[in-house]
C-alpha cells in the first residue's frame, strides 16, 4: 500500500503528527509533502520515509509541477493533516484512490472523506486528531509511541565541538524563543535569574539556542546572569538541535518547536506557560513539566494568542524563576539520582 501524508507547516505541529505517521508506515510504503526548510524533521524519525520537498505555498501552477512524479505513484490513501483548502487541494492533485481529511473551510468538494471534527476536539490533543485520521483511513487502530533516531557519539562529538561545548560533561540547555508569538516568551531577566540559580547549584555549562533572529535576546541573557554560556543561537542545524537536546541533562524552553522537539527524546524539560493551553498542545514528553501562572493573576488564561490580549504579559511575568527551578530540580533528580 502506498500512502501519501501532506505534512504541517510548524516544527511543533509536525512532532505532534508522528504517531499517526508511524502509525501509517507500519502498514505501507508513506510518502511525505513537506516544506523544504522542514523536510529535515522527517529524517529524525526512525522510519522509512519518502520524503518530498514541496513550496506547497508557492504558486498553484508551480506547485502542480513539483507534484507530478506523486501523481505517478498512484498511491492508495491520503491522510490530509493540515486543515487548509490548499492541502486539500494537493491531495486531489496527487490523485490518491481515497483521501481523508477534516471537513474544514469548505473543502469537502477535494476529499473523498472530509471527516467533521467531533465536537469536543478542543478539548483534544492534536495528535489524537491526527491519529483519528489514520482510523477513518482504515490503516491502524493502535496508535504507537512516540520515537527518533538514535545520535552516535562521534556526531554528538562533532556538534559539540563546533559549539565549544565539552562532549564529556554534562550540560543544561535554555530555549528562550518563541517563534509563534511574543505573549508566550517568559521574559529574558528571567531566564538570566534562572541561570543564575542553575550556576549555584548544579554548576553544569549552559547553551543557550535559539535561532539567528534571537540571537539578541540569548545575549541579553548572558549579560544579565554574567555567567560563562555558550550561545548557539543561530549555529546549529535542526539535526544538530535534535543532537544536543538527545544528550542534554534538561531543557528549559518556552512553548515552542524545541520544546516539542525534545519530546522526540524524552528530554527532561520545564516550561513556563501562560497563553497556551497545553491540553491541546502540550509536547508528547512524559519527562515533561509545566510551570503556570497563579490561577488569579488572569482572568483570560490560557488565552490562546499570541500577542498579549492586555499588552502587560502578567502571565508569564507573574512566574518566579525560583518555581522553575525547584520544577527542575525535581525532575533533573528524579532523573539523574
Amino acid at each position: 500500500m502506498k500512502i501519501i501524508i501532506i505534512g504541517l507547516n510548524w516544527l511543533g505541529d509536525i512532532i505532534m503528527s508522528v504517531p499517526a505517521i508511524i502509525a501509517a508506515a507500519d502498514v505501507g510504503e508513506v510518502h511525505i509533502i513537506t516544506r523544504p526548510h522542514l523536510a529535515e524533521v522527517y529524517e529524525l524519525l526512525p522510519i522509512p520515509l519518502n520524503i518530498h520537498a514541496v513550496a506547497t505555498n508557492a504558486g498553484i501552477f508551480s506547485v502542480i509541477k513539483s507534484l507530478k512524479p506523486l501523481r505517478k505513484l498512484k498511491t492508495d490513501k491520503a491522510l490530509v493533516l493540515p486543515d487548509s483548502l490548499r492541502a486539500a487541494l494537493i491531495a486531489k492533485i496527487c490523485k490518491s484512490a481515497q483521501s481523508t481529511g477534516f471537513a474544514t473551510q469548505m473543502r469537502s468538494f477535494f476529499l473523498d472523506q472530509a471527516i467533521a471534527k467531533p465536537q469536543n476536539y478542543k478539548q483534544l490533543h492534536e495528535s489524537e486528531l491526527h491519529f483519528m485520521l489514520v482510523k477513518k483511513a482504515g490503516l491502524s487502530e493502535i496508535r504507537p509511541a512516540i520515537k527518533a533516531t538514535h545520535f552516535t557519539e562521534s556526531y554528538f562529538t562533532e556538534v559539540a565541538t563546533k559549539l565549544g561545548l565539552p562532549p564529556d560533561k554534562p550540560f543544561i540547555t535554555l530555549a528562550p524563543g518563541a517563534a509563534f508569538g511574543s505573549a508566550k516568551r517568559w521574559p529574558a531577566e528571567k531566564f538570566a535569574q534562572l541561570a543564575t540559580l542553575l550556576h549555584e547549584n548544579l554548576g553544569l555549562p549552559m547553551v543557550i539556542t535559539a535561532s539567528a533572529t534571537e540571537n539578541s535576546l540569548a545575549e541579553t541573557i548572558m549579560q544579565s546572569s554574567q555567567i560563562p554560556m555558550i550561545n548557539a543561537a543561530g549555529k546549529t542545524s535542526l539535526k544538530e538541535l535534535a543532537c544536543l537536546l538527545s544528550k542534554t541533562r534538561g531543557l528549559i524552553a518556552n512553548d515552542s518547536g524545541t520544546m516539542h522537539l525534545g519530546a522526540l527524546f524524552s528530554t527532561p524539560t520545564v516550561v513556563p506557560v501562560g497563553p497556551t493551553d497545553m491540553t491541546r498542545t502540550g509536547p508528547l514528553n512524559n519527562n515533561f513539566r509545566a510551570v503556570h501562572p497563579p490561577d488569579s493573576i488572569c482572568p483570560l488564561t490560557p488565552c490562546r494568542q499570541r500577542i498579549c490580549p492586555r499588552k502587560d504579559h502578567v502571565c508569564m511575568q507573574s512566574i518566579e524563576a525560583g518555581v522553575v527551578y525547584e520544577e527542575f530540580i525535581k525532575l533533573y533528580k528524579q532523573n539523574y539520582e
